[in-house]
């Protein structure tokens, strides 16, 4: 046994190594995550950029193309590669072929080197990469799907080119759009109809089985559902809808939906508290972030919301000092599901990209140059 004495030296010094301890990093560290956006400053270029740690006041441009917008991007887990189209949004209203022809290109960014890789020959026809065209990733990053009328499968070096058969259920085939699921065995797909009918003149959302080529619609044609978006179990798919009247653009109130994968006979839609769309899914799938148009009495004004995936639980998340902004989109969860990510403005113009605890707490700036944004991905670090 030690003498009291130096029992007491002991415990004093173990005190000190604690609080020594706290003082160099045992304390609770912030959450530390990537983000890639998109930006222009409304009339210039759109270019991607990147946040690489949100704890540091720190922007990344990544392109340089003036005179090519980026969409449709597709970013990796660890943000470490971009992979987009272009669209020809710096062209003038009549482009000549050759300049569309320029545009029609799939390119793949090292987000470290910046280095761009032009990749179209690799997995499309350059004729293919139009207004139509769409692409997904799979979850491991070796397979593409691509939507362009046919749904094709392919892997990530070019090879094993399938098209997948849809069955037609009787109507005309033309994929717009899909999505694959977090475990890699289901596809979301967008399918319109060519030609419309009275019947049929909106966009259903189907899922596609890829190991049985089981196919169930999930949406009638009626309507139209866009920005699917799966929950990480991949027993649900959270979508954007609103109805479509024949033979005109006309189209309903935006509502925000919750679909089973699991019993699809049987969709729900969760909100009907006027427009509402963006729906974005924790990453443990309990919960869906989305934005919502309040009452008109309230001039407009938009708010951010989390409901339960049972439908349950609806609330508002404030915003502290911003409010409720005239502009609002792209909730996205962190990787640890404390906060969320959005873009708002409180004017018409310029935005911001905010960052506000779950709990709608510490609500925050990330950017401080007012522009327009289109938040893509946020990762986690690595």
């Amino acid at each position: 046994m030690f003498p009291i004495r130096s029992q007491g030296k002991i415990l004093f010094s173990l005190l000190c190594l604690l609080g020594l301890s706290v003082l160099i990093g045992c304390a609770p560290k912030p959450n530390r995550f990537g983000i890639i956006f998109t930006t222009n400053d409304t009339v210039g270029p759109t270019d991607i950029y990147r946040i690489p740690d949100n704890t540091q006041n720190k922007i990344e441009r990544l392109t340089s193309t003036p005179t090519i917008g980026e969409y449709g991007l597709l970013v990796s887990k660890n943000g470490e590669k971009v992979i987009f189209a272009p669209g020809p949004t710096g062209l003038t209203e009549e482009p000549s072929e050759l300049a569309i022809e320029n545009f029609r290109h799939i390119y793949l960014l090292d987000t470290a080197s910046k280095e761009l890789v032009d990749i179209t020959n690799i997995l499309v026809e350059y004729s293919m990469v139009g207004s139509g065209f769409s692409m997904d990733w799979s979850p491991d990053q070796k397979q593409f799907a691509v939507a362009e009328g046919d749904l094709e499968l392919m892997n990530f070096d070019g090879t094993n080119k399938r098209v997948i058969s849809i069955p037609s259920l009787g109507e005309y085939l033309n994929i717009k759009g899909a999505k694959w699921s977090p475990d890699g065995k289901k596809l979301a797909l967008i399918r319109g109809n060519v030609p419309e009918t009275p019947q049929h003149h909106g966009i259903a959302l189907l899922i596609y089985d890829l190991g049985s080529g089981k196919i169930s619609q999930l949406t009638d044609y009626q309507e139209g559902c866009g920005g699917a978006t799966w929950s990480p179990t991949s027993q649900q798919v959270a979508a954007t809808c609103s109805a479509i009247l024949p033979y005109t653009d006309m189209v309903g109130p935006e509502t925000v939906r919750i679909f089973s994968t699991e019993n699809p006979g049987r969709p729900y839609e969760r909100l009907a508290m006027g427009t509402c769309r963006d729906p974005s899914w924790s990453p443990d799938g309990k919960q869906l972030a989305f934005v919502c148009e309040k009452s008109a009495d309230q001039g407009g004004q938009f708010g951010l919301f989390v409901i339960n995936s049972d439908g349950n639980g609806i609330h508002e998340v404030k915003l502290g000092n911003l409010g409720s902004p005239t502009y609002l989109r792209y909730p996205t969860w962190s990787p640890d599901g404390t906060q969320i990510i959005y873009e708002a403005a409180t004017n018409d113009g310029h935005s911001r990209i905010y960052s506000v605890n779950s709990d709608g707490s510490n609500n925050h700036a990330l950017t401080n140059q007012d522009a327009v944004y289109n938040i893509v991905s946020v990762y986690p670090m690595p």
